[in-house]
């Protein structure tokens, strides 16, 4: 029995794009999960690893029924291939969710159709209803620490492999676990609120050219610029009339702080363009709370975020808002690629940011 990824056969969580019979997963954690009775389940995926680099491949996970941890992480190095999902002697019920674990970046990946089949009963393989989604909703507007960037590498090789990225040891899934909630991450590395990262030269100007804020608006910015090389205009916009998360988690500054470094004038503009972008999440997401961190990485903006978020606070007295400052990470705990957090570290800023949100939030 052969079906698409659509919302009728699948649940889908985080920002995808479904044109033309493909479901397209761009940003980091975002899922499929179909339920059937069978022995096989079988993906055809197309991506564009052609035109990019091995390094630069997209990589996604498979989990088995309610598992936390990988039943199989696959490679798609080829622009068109079918994978098996799951595969088993016995007929079973099972419960498959195929997770991207690369970020929206790199290399794409659409599913083309689904096959479910019964090596014991041919023809009588069933697809059930997909599973439902959890009652809370936590949306994660982030950098590369969101993604899970680099957390699988080593600080001494300098060169990112998309291989060692693995959202499922960033904060942002293990903050979600611990809250028993649903992740929607909309994450991209390098790219800040003013800035993208631009280095420690002095003489570096600013990067302002594709921000986090401008790709709030899309589904998959990435997608259509990238892989569809459609214009502006043309652009598929995030529908927040139909998705409506209880919390927004925004850990944002890292990059611009390459920019605004100490100082005092940069920061300020940094401070004002984060109150604005605190004031299009609300917009946005009317209703939802909205939890800031930062400090992992660097901590050069924790006071101007600290203060942007009480200016907010002080502005919309409605508004239920909080800061979480982090603390840096310890080199004992090891470091990832560019020295980004280890899945160590990433826990203990999990736990942190996850007691903060049961506070805010009641949970």
């Amino acid at each position: 029995m052969k079906f698409q990824a659509d919302k009728k056969h699948v649940r889908v969580t985080g920002r995808t794009v479904f044109r033309e019979g493909i479901r397209y997963l761009g940003y980091s954690a975002t899922t499929i999960s179909f339920c059937f009775t069978g022995t096989k389940a079988v993906a055809k995926i197309r991506s564009n690893a052609s035109t990019h680099s091995k390094l630069e491949y997209a990589w996604v996970a498979v989990f088995v029924d309610d598992e936390t941890q990988p039943a199989k992480r696959i490679c798609l190095d080829q622009d068109e291939q079918d994978i098996v999902l799951y595969e088993g002697e016995e007929t079973a019920s099972r419960q498959i969710t195929l997770m991207k674990y690369t970020e929206a970046e790199y290399a794409a990946c659409g599913i083309v159709e689904l096959e479910i089949s019964d090596a014991n009963h041919p023809g009588q393989e069933g697809l059930l209803p997909p599973p439902e989604h959890k009652e809370r909703v936590v949306e994660f507007f982030g950098d590369s620490i969101t993604c899970g960037y680099g957390v699988e590498g080593n600080v001494e090789v300098l060169e990112l492999n998309t291989a060692e990225e693995n959202p499922m040891k960033s904060y942002s899934l293990m903050t979600a676990q611990l809250l028993d909630a649903e992740a929607n991450l909309v994450s991209w590395n390098g790219k800040g609120v003013i800035t993208s990262y631009i280095g420690d030269e002095e003489d570096a100007e600013k990067d302002d050219s594709w921000l986090m804020p401008y790709l709030y608006r899309y589904t998959d910015a990435g997608l259509e610029r990238d892989y569809f090389a459609n214009p502006v205009d043309q652009w598929e916009k995030w529908s927040f009339e139909e998705y409506h998360p209880q919390l927004v988690i925004v850990y944002l500054g890292t990059n611009d702080a390459s920019y605004t470094r100490d100082v005092p004038e940069r920061q300020k503009e940094f401070e004002d363009a984060y109150v604005d972008m605190l004031g299009m999440v609300q917009e946005k997401n009317p209703g939802a709370a909205i939890l800031c961190t930062i400090g992992a990485m660097d901590q050069r903006l924790n006071g101007p975020i600290s203060d942007a978020v009480k200016r907010f606070d002080q502005a919309n007295p409605e508004s239920k808002i909080c800061f979480v400052q982090l603390p840096e990470q310890d080199e004992a705990d090891g470091l990832g690629t560019f020295w980004h957090p280890t899945e160590k570290t990433n826990r203990k800023c999990a736990k942190l940011i996850a007691d903060a949100a049961k506070e805010l939030m009641n949970w």
